[in-house]
């Protein structure tokens, strides 16, 4: 049995293997073939599987195709143009080893889509998380002061302080090895796990504005801890 990994190129392997076009569309034979079925039931098959099926809607799933593109002699004669999702519905429902193979392809697929969609969720809501925790920073930043002291300054060196702590690098930093400009937002580019981590110094930063530290207070208290942790 081939190994089929998830995709190459923007189609999956057995879309390749059907050699679907640009369009999105393969045809009976290039299935069947795949499939490795009988030569011999092949007009039996056209006829159970696509003419006489109920879940399948000509001109949409299927349609015959003109004589100047029919190819092959016998039971290979008649050909029909597949669209590709009901050629991978016609290979999941096929009894054979090929049938196995895209069944279990395409339940890897489905795993894959669910694990990335609680990925996607869960960075959602830790996204969501950061951005309010970066609002009651830079709350307290103008509140402290700190801002005005710093000449319009302080959010950025703020910014900057978290982001050391956190990754080594200030922003611009950070940025050039995300490879990202100016106008777009970190958080959009990091981890859950980043994100987590981004808060946690944040709401540290802003506890300590609150009880009076400036700047280099604050700086040496970080310091201070990761040096601890380390």
């Amino acid at each position: 049995m081939e190994n089929l990994d998830i995709v190459t190129e923007e189609r999956t392997l057995i879309e390749v293997a059907l050699e679907v076009d640009k369009d999105g569309f393969t045809t009976a034979k290039k299935l069947y073939k795949w499939l490795e079925l009988d030569e011999t039931h092949y007009a039996r098959w056209i006829s159970t599987n696509i003419l006489e099926n109920p879940f399948a809607e000509e001109c949409v799933d299927y349609s015959p195709l003109k004589a100047s593109e029919k190819q092959g002699r016998g039971n290979f004669a008649i050909d029909y143009k597949l669209s590709a999702s009901f050629a991978k519905k016609l290979a999941m429902s096929t009894h054979s080893e090929r049938g196995e193979q895209a069944r279990i392809y395409f339940l890897m697929c489905e795993k894959a889509l669910v694990r990335i969609a609680k990925e996607h969720q869960k960075f959602l809501v830790e996204r969501a998380k950061s951005i309010a925790m970066r609002r009651t920073l830079t709350d307290v930043i103008l509140e402290s002061g700190e801002n005005e002291r710093m000449k319009g300054h302080g959010y950025s060196v703020y910014t900057d302080l978290v982001y050391k702590a956190v990754f080594g690098m200030n922003s611009k930093q950070l940025r050039e090895k995300l490879g990202i400009d100016k106008k777009d937002n970190i958080r959009d580019y990091l981890s859950p796990e980043d994100l987590i981590k981004v808060s946690k110094m944040e709401k540290l930063t802003s506890s300590l504005l609150d009880i009076g530290f400036d700047y280099e207070q604050v700086k040496d208290f970080i310091t201070e801890r990761l040096a601890l942790s380390a």
